[in-house]
């Protein structure tokens, strides 16, 4: 009997860690000729048409040349008609299947039968046997889909990155020559202010260009674009519609306040873009931190924090939502997760550099808000 992992129902990223970590093992999975064969089925595929395509494969195998791998081939695509079958139907989301023969010595052979029902649909029916499981599919689904852009800006400095999901991704640092302001009065007064604005709508054009290039590539995969930095400038660098249409539709109208032009202002930025993009993970990460620091300094009993007081708590099925950083170690991070299935709470996985991340790294990495 095959083993199915059903990542369709979990939160998000629970799902998407127990994917990761699937796809890991999966990976140092090796056979021989084509003795692992992989399918991916679309939740809307025909049910009957996928077990008529695996018997007429199970047909079209008999013609390989290689005995043992034609045996194995058969073998895996009998055990898939079998244990679809079983199941009598696909899910929502579709099905991956991982069937073969793992060669852990020479000669030797493990067998191995696993149907992952993923966490977001399968957008195509995909059949291939070889020496190794095909699992790009399912790595795509690992990384966020929401994605926002943030630009912080000043005359002269500028810094650009993505934020998925929780994860602040520093794509480029820069700074751009203009000359400083003059207290001379008269004409040339006037002359070097001339200068200074050329070089300032220079460097406008210099951004420009880069965020396109950064951007565009990516665009039908961000969400949002959000300034920050010098309210005027940015004002100013918008109103020259240098930056591509495409990418100035999803501008957000809102321009955030920032410490400083550089990757650590990214990292700062975080908060606040979470209050402007109020669907995305950053904003959930808020808000339940907030919800915890509250009852907290009220001395409200319904909180936990630190593993040892968490871990007894979810023991006992009292936890509605426990937060976890992901700079706790694995097997500590997978104990609570397993517990929190178990007992029916909320998993919320914090990222290590937001400053909610960080905050809770201070209390231990771990807190819960309880259900009494």
């Amino acid at each position: 009997m095959s083993v199915v992992l059903a990542l369709d129902r979990l939160d998000v990223e629970v799902a998407r860690r127990r994917l990761k970590s699937e796809i890991t093992r999966l990976k140092k999975v090796k056979g021989r000729h084509s003795s692992l064969t992989t399918v991916y089925i679309p939740g809307d595929k025909n049910f009957m048409d996928v077990i008529s395509f695996l018997e007429k494969e199970y047909e079209t195998a008999s013609n390989i040349q290689d005995k043992s791998n034609r045996k194995m081939v058969q073998d895996n695509l009998a055990s898939m008609i079998f244990e679809l079958q079983r199941l009598g139907g696909i899910p929502k989301n579709g099905l991956a299947m991982f069937f073969g023969f793992h060669e852990v010595s020479p000669g030797r052979f493990e067998q191995i039968k696993e149907i992952i029902i993923p966490p977001l649909p399968i957008k195509q029916f995909i059949y291939v046997c070889g020496k190794e499981f095909e699992l790009r599919p399912l790595e795509e689904m690992t990384t966020p889909k929401n994605v926002i852009a943030v630009i912080l800006m000043e005359a002269g400095n500028y810094a650009i990155g993505l934020i998925r999901g929780k994860d602040v991704e520093v794509l480029k640092e820069g700074d751009y020559y203009i000359i400083g302001k003059t207290r001379k009065g008269g004409q040339s007064a006037r002359r070097y202010e001339r200068i200074r604005e050329e070089q300032v709508h220079n460097f406008y054009k210099h951004l420009a260009k880069e965020i396109n290039e950064l951007l565009l590539p990516m665009l039908d995969n961000i969400d949002a674009i959000v300034f920050g930095g010098n309210t005027i400038r940015v004002e100013e660098f918008l109103e020259e519609g240098l930056l591509d249409y495409r990418l100035r539709e999803k501008v957000v109208n809102k321009i955030i306040s920032v410490p400083e032009i550089s990757a650590e202002g990214l990292y700062v930025a975080v908060k606040d873009v979470a209050e402007i993009i109020r669907d995305s993970e950053l904003y959930r990460e808020k808000k339940v931190w907030e919800e915890f620091k509250t009852k907290l300094v009220k001395g409200d009993s319904a909180v936990a924090y630190g593993p040892n007081d968490v871990i007894e708590y979810l023991k006992q099925g009292r936890v509605d939502v426990v937060m976890v950083s992901e700079g706790i170690d694995d097997s500590l991070m997978d104990e609570i997760i397993e517990l929190a299935q178990s007992t029916g709470a909320r998993v919320e996985i914090f990222g290590k550099k937001t400053e909610c991340g960080r905050e809770l790294m201070s209390f231990g990495g771990i807190a819960a808000i309880l259900r009494w």
